[in-house]
């Protein structure tokens, strides 16, 4: 009776929490609310936090775990996928640069608010703090925990539409559908590597080199 008691409560929290991010997402989109935005970051990380308490989640099993880290970096296809997302993101940029020029990058910098290069450690705290939260928030939970209730596609593809809409910013419709389109491409392939490794640590690394090349990048090609 205990383990269905367990399993009824992690499924409310699942669902709940899933709707809470979209609901927020979706405000946040609409208004630029920074309350919005925070609870987006609340609901993912708490509800991913508290589901791994009630179930007493082992280290095996877990979203998170930088136990399995090495052994689930190993698993067939995992490196060739993660290469391929970092050489991407430098190629998404140059297509850009051919398509919108300048406009596109001076929107993109326009709705992150990070520090610059000439901050490098702070920028690394930053980025480190931010992605494994993002990844945390989406894949483990939301992915994570949402393809345990449901099947893997429709969450992969409902998170990546709430992931992109959470980084929405207004601006030329052309290049706020490319941004948005580029997001959702990585939030895809991040659910897809997550799936395969059952582990956020390993998709935090493809997020967080491919942002900071970008950073690295952006004097290089949009010069």
């Amino acid at each position: 009776m205990k383990a269905i008691h367990k399993t009824d409560k992690s499924v409310i929290l699942t669902i709940l929490g899933m709707a809470v991010m979209i609901i927020a997402v979706a405000v946040k989109a609409a208004t630029s609310s920074m309350i919005a935005a925070a609870v987006i970051h609340i609901a993912g990380l708490a509800c991913f936090f508290i589901i791994e308490g009630i179930e007493k989640t082992p280290d095996s099993e877990s979203g998170l775990s930088f136990k399995r880290f090495f052994s689930d970096l190993k698993k067939p296809g995992v490196i060739p996928l993660i290469l391929f997302m970092i050489l991407l993101s430098p190629a998404e940029m140059l297509l850009s640069k051919a398509v919108f020029g300048r406009a596109y990058i001076d929107h993109v910098l326009g709705r992150i608010n990070v520090p610059g290069l000439d901050q490098l450690p702070l920028l690394l705290f930053n980025q480190i703090v931010s992605v494994l939260g993002e990844e945390i928030e989406f894949r483990a939970f939301f992915v994570g925990k949402g393809m345990k209730r449901f099947s893997f596609w429709p969450v992969a593809i409902a998170g990546a539409v709430i992931f992109a809409a959470a980084h929405y910013a207004a601006g030329p419709a052309g290049i706020v559908a490319r941004d948005l389109a580029g997001i959702f491409i990585d939030a895809i392939l991040f659910a897809i590597l997550y799936r395969k490794t059952g582990n956020c640590l390993i998709s935090f690394i493809p997020h967080f080199v491919s942002n900071m090349l970008g950073f690295f990048l952006v004097p290089v090609i949009f010069a």
